[in-house]
């Protein structure tokens, strides 16, 4: 359908926008992100690279906008850096020329490679996984600006953490006096390694 880029550093990672038709972001190995987007047009699908940022100069393994409007964007690096863009002043009729601000950076978000994020429903947190053998989530606001996560689950894996993703688990949940087990969706967060484990932590606190 179509063919885009050619000649630049290898594609490491890639998301599409949840809600701006034809429009997605690539991080690559020079540490370089692409944001790249297209008109509405079913017919026109000639893409652009609207936005290219340049904050960081290692491989971004990581990469994921926020649920569910794509107000923001999250990028990790082999650095262990954890970035977040504001992106909210875009939407289906700037086609992503408005701008996209580095809004808040964690500079210790792992110690060793960013291996994936995932955003959590709410639009507040987001999950990250690394070569450090940790899961950890993140407050989307002053959590990243002082690199201090909300929660940090700590060797979970034996060797590198390869996957990170959250969704809902229904669970029993006891009800009031004289009343029966009630059926409850909670968030769960799920990891897988190295080892050949996957791991499940409840993030509904």
């Amino acid at each position: 359908v179509a063919t885009i880029g050619g000649g630049h550093a290898c594609v490491m990672s890639l998301a599409w926008h949840p809600t701006i038709p034809n429009t997605f972001v690539v991080g690559r190995k020079d540490g370089t992100i692409d944001i790249y987007s297209s008109s509405s047009d079913e017919w026109d699908l000639s893409f652009r690279r609207m936005h290219r940022l340049v904050h960081s100069s290692f491989p971004i393994r990581a990469l994921a906008f926020s649920q569910p409007d794509g107000a923001l964007l999250f990028a990790g690096d082999d650095d262990g850096k954890l970035y977040s863009y504001d992106v909210s002043c875009n939407n289906e009729k700037t086609n992503m020329s408005a701008p996209v601000k580095l809004v808040a950076c964690a500079l210790t978000a792992h110690k060793g490679w960013v291996m994936n994020l995932t955003p959590f429903p709410d639009g507040r947190r987001v999950a990250t996984c690394g070569s450090d053998r940790s899961v950890r989530v993140w407050d989307c606001g002053m959590g990243l600006a002082s690199s201090t996560p909300v929660h940090s689950f700590e060797g979970v894996h034996d060797g590198l953490v390869w996957g990170v993703d959250c969704g809902s688990a229904v669970e029993a949940s006891s009800g009031g006096l004289g009343s029966g087990r009630a059926r409850v969706e909670r968030l769960k967060l799920i990891s897988c390694g190295n080892d050949g484990v996957i791991q499940v932590f409840s993030c509904g606190e």
